[in-house]
């Protein structure tokens, strides 16, 4: 591998080249690296931060660039052993340190896509109208959709590096393919339930501003979930048959999913 990937790892990461990157993680000397894909998480995700906080107000701006890069670290945190498990166990050929490497490259990628788009959000902010004039819940939404799309956009972005990295890695698509899933469905239970645990990030205009909310461990995102779902739904009979139905999907998906896997494990011995 040439010396410059590990002179200039941010220009490398952001070339994208799977064949570099794929070489780069199995170079020891590579955790030279870290520091600037440290330093990319940090810079990229607090400018964000502050660009999601200012509508509400500035200091909920400051509040959320600390947020942020907190809440990117606190999954990569709590899923590294994990996904290092399921690498291991699909066949991706990632060792644990390698896949921390991995999944910290990813989130380099995404930080370094949601920091340039950062002043296009606080543009949005700019020619918004203060909470509490009017227009301000159309605004609100837009806001919200507005960080929804960039967010989407980088996630996609970083995620298909990493996919490819995984498929030259491993020397085979299916494989990449099965990891990256299992990695996405970990990152997304736990990041969830993280952000919920750190919130607000949006800043409603209708709550004051804070750092935390009040007892922030104090239920999960998912019974969040759950109760709006219920809340939506009709009363009475019908409602519960929604709810079931529901119930008895995600039971059939899960079952299914660990079928495949286990028929796939089978074939392979």
């Amino acid at each position: 591998m040439k010396d410059s990937a590990l002179h200039h790892p941010l220009k490398t990461l952001v070339r994208g080249d799977p064949d570099v990157l794929s070489g780069w993680l199995k170079n020891k000397a590579a955790h030279q690296s870290l520091g600037p894909l440290v330093a990319a998480i940090i810079s990229g995700c607090a400018a964000y931060g502050f660009a999601i906080g200012l509508w509400r107000a500035p200091i909920q701006g400051l509040f959320v660039a600390v947020k942020m890069p907190c809440l990117i670290f606190l999954t990569l945190l709590v899923n590294g052993l994990i996904n290092g498990m399921l690498g291991l166990l699909l066949g991706s050929g990632l060792s644990f340190r390698q896949t921390l490497h991995a999944c910290l490259m990813s989130f380099a990628i995404f930080s370094l896509i949601v920091g340039s788009l950062s002043p296009i959000a606080i543009g949005v902010v700019l020619d918004a109208p203060s909470p509490g004039e009017p227009g301000t819940e159309a605004w609100y939404r837009t806001i919200l959709l507005t960080h929804t799309a960039i967010i989407a956009f980088a996630g996609i972005v970083a995620n298909h590096k990493l996919l490819r990295l995984i498929q030259v890695f491993s020397g085979d698509a299916a494989t990449g393919w099965r990891t990256l899933i299992a990695w996405l469905a970990g990152n997304l239970f736990v990041g969830a339930q993280l952000s919920y645990n750190l919130r607000p990030f949006f800043g409603n205009p209708d709550l004051p501003v804070q750092f935390l909310r009040p007892a922030p461990f104090d239920g999960s995102f998912y019974e969040s979930v759950t109760k709006l779902a219920l809340a939506s739904v009709p009363e009475g009979v019908l409602g519960s048959l929604f709810v079931w139905i529901c119930l008895l999907l995600t039971c059939w998906a899960f079952t299914r999913a660990v079928f495949c896997f286990g028929r796939h494990f089978t074939s392979r011995k």
